[in-house]
């Protein structure tokens, strides 16, 4: 069990998080809705220790995390496979090879970053989040950016990775379909000073049906018409 407890967080006495109070079980997949600038991200810096100018407390263990950005982050110098086997704490090359060919991306493990598309740049940041095999992801709007075929194509081999291993996942997006497909919770923040407005539990998650989480998607929104505003 995971609880984040975020009292207040300000910058330069704006008060950006109040009373934030999470409970993660482990192997939950969840999600973070709400509007641009309400904290969604100064949240994540929290959970991951980059940010510890806050008064709260982080309760379980987080120590064996990982991180996966809006932006790939590879080091433009490595190849493929240095740069996984930068990160890497058990240096197997084989084990980068199985994680490579789980999602058929072996074939470029000798390129280097400036060779590879932007999707394929971000599956293999993917790949580098999951090859120490942490107990929680934190995932920051890591589909944004791309079209929709690649987009698609990432989030089922983030549910590969994530079947595969069983971390618990918390992302951060804008999409609530795609907070609808991805995760069995989702968070919906307010205006700053954000705090949790609805936990919405999400029974059908992982469910590649457009017209199913359309459903979904729609029924809660004709719920909370302002949710995604920042207000109830």
């Amino acid at each position: 069990m995971l609880h984040i407890k975020v009292d207040e967080k300000s910058f330069n006495e704006t008060n950006i998080l109040k009373n934030i109070d999470i409970s993660l079980k482990q192997g939950e997949f969840i999600s973070i809705i709400g509007p641009s600038g309400c904290g969604k991200s100064t949240l994540l810096n929290i959970i991951s220790s980059l940010d510890n100018d806050y008064k709260g407390e982080l309760t379980g263990d987080f120590s064996k995390l990982s991180f996966m950005f809006q932006d790939h982050r590879l080091l433009p110098w490595l190849t493929v496979k240095e740069n996984l086997l930068l990160v890497s704490k058990t240096k197997d090359e084989k084990e980068i090879i199985d994680l490579l060919e789980t999602i058929n991306l072996v074939h470029i493990l000798d390129e280097y970053p400036k060779k590879l598309s932007g999707g394929m740049a971000r599956r293999v940041a993917l790949v580098r989040s999951f090859i120490n095999k942490p107990k929680l992801i934190l995932l920051d709007e890591p589909f944004i950016s791309l079209d929709y075929p690649t987009s698609m194509g990432l989030k089922k081999e983030l549910l590969t990775f994530y079947n595969k291993f069983k971390p618990t996942i918390i992302l951060v997006t804008h999409d609530f379909s795609e907070a609808i497909l991805l995760s069995n919770r989702v968070l919906f923040f307010s205006k700053n000073p954000a705090k949790v407005l609805v936990d919405f539990e999400n029974l059908d998650c992982h469910i590649f049906n457009q017209m199913k989480n359309d459903e979904i998607k729609n029924k809660f929104l004709a719920k909370y018409p302002k949710i995604l505003e920042g207000e109830i």
